[in-house]
């Protein structure tokens, strides 16, 4: 239509056309950026109370063991003696300029090539009856892991060792989401236990999976 450009001109059409698309750039630009801070916030949350975050001298549940030993030192030190499941093996040892713990197991499935850490435990010893030593530092250990992990569940439970009725297991339990579980245990051994069998008081902290604590608890023993 004759006179229609001129109109278009007088209104500034292209002008009005460019505006409208800016505002939507922007308004489509704004979403997304709330979008990407939800999504890493989600991420962030999701991720606070990860076990994984947790570690024994560097080790945590979900590693290969093969970063941290070779697999003819594993084979060499493994030991598949549970009673009644071989599912998972354990290595007991120490490694060279540890940190914090007299001596690390790490547990892992028997058939598993890759040797991924299903359960790390770090262990103080206490002789000459030091028991409450042992207590001293469980306790500062467990606001330590309280002050890292504040949302999760916990428990506290003190009970006989069912190997010897007089003997006392005091443990703190932090579980995760994910069926996770650090324990923090002092073993307050009778001295039956330690003249006889040579048992010392000890304190560990342990890393458990879910799939190895339930097979502990259900499959590992009689």
């Amino acid at each position: 239509m004759p006179g229609a450009p001129n109109l278009c001109i007088k209104l500034n059409c292209p002008k009005s056309l460019t505006h409208i698309g800016h505002s939507g750039k922007m308004l489509f630009m704004k979403r997304f950026l709330i979008i990407l801070i939800l999504i890493f916030t989600l991420q962030t949350s999701s991720q606070a109370d990860d076990i994984r975050d947790f570690q024994i001298e560097g080790m945590s549940v979900g590693d290969s063991l093969l970063d941290f030993m070779s697999k003819e030192k594993i084979e060499k030190l493994k030991m598949t003696d549970y009673p009644n499941s071989k599912k998972f093996s354990r290595v007991t040892t120490v490694f060279p300029n540890m940190e914090t713990y007299e001596d690390v197991m790490i547990q892992f499935k028997t058939k598993d090539k890759k040797y991924i850490i299903h359960a790390v435990d770090g262990g103080f010893y206490y002789h000459n009856n030091t028991i409450k030593d042992c207590y001293k530092k469980k306790d500062k250990i467990v606001k330590d892991i309280s002050k890292q992990f504040p949302n999760l569940k916990t428990k506290k439970r003190s009970s006989k060792h069912s190997y010897d009725n007089e003997s006392l297991v005091d443990s703190f339990y932090f579980y995760f989401e994910n069926g996770g579980l650090i324990e923090v245990t002092c073993m307050d051994w009778t001295d039956k236990a330690t003249n006889e069998q040579n048992f010392v008081d000890n304190l560990s902290i342990r890393l458990f999976t879910e799939e190895f604590r339930t097979w502990l608890n259900t499959e590992a023993y009689d």
